[in-house]
């Protein structure tokens, strides 16, 4: 099915290539036949046609910008590497405010939920799990040291919003070059509105069943030399019950906001906030087998819950400083808190389970554009993380009202270069470079990436490549995590000091294909990731080890079309074989909880200028899950796969009304069919219906 697939998208590209090329051979033939005189009047006539046909179509031939891929910016058919772009527009188009979910359409992502608004929802690249895929807000980390793995899993749930994002830029592939630890996968980078000119805002307003309430709003302000904006956000739900007395309700209040100034021409100062915090319910009964195998649904727990907040902090100072050469320093606070409290677990405790993170982030980075053919970019970075645990001290399972506290702290530096080379007028592309670590706790290192492309200008054809390897540290958790053991009180510790962080070693070809003067385009890349060290909780030794090794390799496609002003297309296939080896064995098994296939397609109609009907689907292959029978042994349950379809529908019942610019009403439908699926285990709501307005002004 794959590799028909393959065919007959590599069959497409080239019967459409070919009927582009005999349509300008046909095209050259006729003009070459016309009178020279004729010919000349008709050439004007033509190029004046060319330059009204060019301005009527500009929204579909603005160059992208990326900032993400090589840390400066870079025309979108420039990049070298795996990149792709949600815009704000196409949050809005959506009507989205949960941040992972507009990222399932792109190609090589795949996102879990796990029941509903606030809960677990992790995001994949290219078959790497959430442990390698580094978020990122205006270009600073978004992580949580004291969280197992040092990832930003548990607090992707919480990423709500609309008003004050640009854009979200998706980096697949190894990075670490670029961006350290925890890139093996790839990189979401959320990046903010900036430098806006004059006063605007919006207010957004969204109801749907089981109380769901979600208002996003912002404002934003200002001139030639600065800048302000704000964009609160709140979103409640008493949640789905899966026929059980209790529900997964979640209750969440956020920000964003930034502001800047610009002293004269060459210097800039910027600060910018992403704060959230949240509190939903957990499970008292999770999702486990029966006798016969058959699925037990998880159930909400009437009084376990769990408060979470982050904040990140970031300033940016930069400077022009010549024509030829600029620089920024940047530096960033971020601390996460969670808070467990879990009575039915602790024995009636009525306390908390605290784990609490902070980082401390600085960096500078110098820009030298020495040619129109030589971009050098060089920089520091240093990263300092802490982590304290505290949690209830149990005796012969009874609290002593006292708590038992781990506090623990580490930092690195690293060195990281990269130099952009473009040739024949701009057609063949190259990029290198290298980052040198070091961090106190570990031996220091080396890591490299290369990568190219070439434009066949006359049709557009773009091949590209790129080999990077990669690492990612072990958390402090894993180093000196531990609990307390509910019948003596001692701590019980299940780091190991002995890890060594996992390395990987990525690569992947790919190419991309315009036609129809990029009305449509249509590309499919291969990639490959090894990795070894890979760290996992040991139950035999009760700690971690290094002692797996993993490896995946895929296939990312997809396809965008907008032939004219009433209708877009948006497709994209994702194939991931992740396999692992359990327990330094040598017999390779699939990885758990992630589908190997992934499809999701958009289409938009227009009908007129204030209605658009937006219709998504989203197919998903069965995933390995490890569960338990009553007998506690474990059993890897093969979840079925699923198809799930959404409906947006958008009216503008007013369009520059006096002082309000627009006012627009929606009706959004998820999960339209109703259809009953799971995801690792975990009943996925129903259907949805939504109703909102959208003022901006």
């Amino acid at each position: 099915m794959r590799l028909y697939l393959i065919v007959v998208l590599a069959a497409l590209c080239l019967a459409l290539q070919a009927y582009s090329g005999l349509a300008q051979e046909q095209t050259t033939a006729v003009t070459n036949s016309i009178a020279p005189e004729k010919q000349e009047k008709d050439t004007t006539a033509t190029d004046r046609e060319k330059e009204e046909k060019a301005k009527a179509e500009q929204p579909y031939t603005i160059e992208p910008v990326v900032v993400t891929a090589t840390r400066t910016e870079t025309p979108l058919s420039e990049v070298t590497k795996s990149v792709d772009i949600v815009t704000n527009k196409d949050l809005e188009t959506q009507q989205q405010t949960f941040i992972p979910e507009a990222l399932n359409i792109v190609p090589g992502v795949m996102v879990q939920n796990q029941g509903g608004p606030g809960q677990y929802s992790p995001v994949n690249i290219r078959g790497a799990g959430s442990e390698y895929v580094q978020f990122q807000y205006n270009g600073f980390p978004l992580r949580d040291t004291a969280d197992t793995q040092t990832t930003f899993q548990f607090f992707e749930g919480d990423l709500y919003g609309q008003s004050g994002i640009n854009r979200i830029e998706v980096l697949n592939g190894t990075n670490s070059v670029l961006y350290g630890s925890s890139a093996i996968g790839g990189v979401v980078n959320i990046i903010p509105q900036r430098w806006q000119n004059g006063f605007s805002g919006e207010l957004m307003s969204e109801v749907g069943p089981h109380s769901t309430f979600i208002e996003n709003g912002g404002f934003a302000y200002g001139g030639s030399n600065y800048y302000l904006n704000f964009n609160p956000t709140y979103i409640t739900s008493n949640g789905i019950s899966n026929g059980g007395p209790n529900s997964y309700w979640y209750n969440n209040v956020g920000f964003t906001g930034g502001a800047g100034i610009k002293f004269g021409n060459n210097m800039a100062l910027e600060v910018c906030n992403i704060t959230s915090s949240s509190d939903f319910a957990l499970s008292s009964v999770l999702p486990s087998l029966n006798a016969q195998h058959g699925l037990i649904v998880n159930q909400a727990s009437a009084t376990d819950h769990v408060q979470g907040l982050f904040d990140l902090t970031g300033v940016t100072f930069s400077q022009q400083v010549s024509p030829i050469w600029d620089y920024s320093i940047k530096y960033a606070y971020a601390g996460t808190e969670r808070k467990y409290f879990e009575p039915q677990e602790n024995f009636g405790i009525t306390g908390s389970s605290n784990f609490d993170g902070t980082t401390n982030y600085i960096e500078m980075q110098h820009n030298v554009h020495a040619t129109d053919w030589l971009t050098l970019t060089g920089g520091f970075d240093y990263d300092g993380a802490a982590y304290s645990n505290r949690e209830p001290t149990i005796q012969s399972f009874t609290w002593n009202g006292l708590y038992q506290t781990t506090s623990k702290d580490w930092f690195g530096y690293d060195l990281f270069g990269q130099a952009q080379l473009a040739f024949f007028d701009k057609s063949l592309f190259l990029t290198g470079g290298l980052r040198f670590n070091d961090h106190e706790n570990f031996p220091s290192r080396v890591v490299e990436e290369a990568s190219a492309a070439y434009i066949f200008k006359q049709t557009g054809t773009k091949i590209h490549t790129a080999f990077g390897t990669g690492y990612r540290m072990p958390a402090l958790y894993e180093i000196y995590g531990g609990y307390v053991n509910p019948v003596n009180g001692q701590t019980v510790t299940i780091g190991n000091p002995k890890l060594i962080p996992e390395e990987s070693t990525s690569y992947d070809v790919g190419i991309t294909q315009p036609f129809l003067d990029n009305k449509l385009n249509m590309g499919i890349t291969w990639f490959y990731i090894n990795a070894d060290n890979l760290i996992i909780y040991n139950g035999f030794t009760n700690q971690y080890d290094n002692v797996n090794k993993g490896k995946t390799e895929g296939l990312e496609a997809k396809m965008e079309a907008k032939p004219c002003k009433y209708f877009s297309l948006t497709a994209s296939y994702t194939y991931a074989n992740s396999q692992f080896t359990p327990n330094n064995t040598s017999e390779w098994t699939r990885s758990w909880y992630w589908p190997m296939d992934t499809f999701a397609f958009i289409g938009t109609v227009y009908p007129c200028d204030r209605l658009s009907i937006s219709l998504k689907l989203l197919w998903e292959g069965d995933r390995i899950i490890p569960l338990y029978d009553p007998s506690f042994n474990q059993v890897l349950w093969k979840e079925p796969g699923d198809t799930r379809v959404d409906m947006v529908t958008t009216y503008k019942i007013l369009k520059n009304y006096k002082e309000i610019k627009d006012v627009d009403i929606f009706l959004k439908i998820t999960n339209l069919f109703d259809e009953r699926y799971t995801e690792s285990g975990f009943q996925m709501p129903g259907r949805w219906i939504y109703g909102g307005v959208k003022m901006t002004f």
